[in-house]
């Protein structure tokens, strides 16, 4: 057994500690990890502090801010075309009244709460685009974002987005909105497609970022968790 000299800076008469293999040669890597540790080689966020904003989070901000928007929308939507097509709908039959053994006629909508379904259509949209893209250049993030602890960040430093980026990037919440109200048998199907793929394009990308994201150049982040004993 080898003792450490004083000249080596170890304390006299303690045998000198064994030596390890710096690279880990000798001793197989742990089940599951790669060599050299579990964080070696992989990449935990855009900077350090900050992790991509995961799948599930995004969801559940997504929850909250249709949430939000549908207590914004409701009462317009219900005052200016439920109420007013559900007397045209009654008035109607009332007028006709279903015969036995034959087809219910189908009314036309007038032309005035035709319009109505048009103005809905772009006033929705125009309220997602000054949510989703006013809120994250003004704010770095909307309200369900907030609740999650996640904000929008430009992707090459991580400041804030300018507006042309911000509104870009809600383009695929209200431009599913304009296309819903083209009057084109199928498009508004296709309108919502989008939305559904460049949503889900999250749970696969490595940084995290819907279609939408990638239109704006941004990500998604949140605070790195801190696990108990690191600081």
């Amino acid at each position: 057994m080898s003792v450490v000299p004083p000249s080596e800076g170890g304390a006299p008469g303690y045998p000198a500690p064994p030596s390890y293999p710096a690279s880990g040669g000798g001793y197989p890597p742990l089940p599951g990890y790669p060599v050299g540790g579990p964080f070696v080689g992989m990449q935990m966020g855009p900077a350090p502090g900050v992790v991509y904003a995961g799948f599930w989070w995004r969801v559940l901000g997504y929850v909250v801010d249709s949430l939000v928007l549908f207590v914004v929308e409701a009462p317009v939507t219900i005052l200016l075309l439920y109420l007013p097509a559900l007397q045209f709908y009654e008035a109607f039959y009332q007028a006709h009244p279903v015969v036995p053994g034959q087809q219910a006629p189908v009314p036309s909508l007038p032309s005035d709460l035709t319009g109505r379904f048009l103005l809905i259509g772009l006033l929705g949209a125009l309220i997602s685009a000054l949510y989703y893209g006013g809120l994250v250049a003004w704010q770095g993030r909307t309200v369900g974002q907030r609740v999650v602890g996640a904000r929008v960040v430009r992707v090459e430093d991580g400041g804030r987005l300018p507006p042309g980026r911000a509104f870009a990037r809600a383009s695929i919440f209200w431009g599913a909105g304009v296309i819903g109200v083209v009057p084109l048998p199928g498009l508004g199907l296709v309108g919502l497609l989008i939305l559904i793929i460049g949503l889900l394009w999250v749970a696969w990308d490595q940084r995290k970022q819907g279609l939408h994201d990638k239109l704006g150049r941004s990500v998604v982040v949140r605070a790195a968790p801190v696990f108990p004993g690191y600081a």
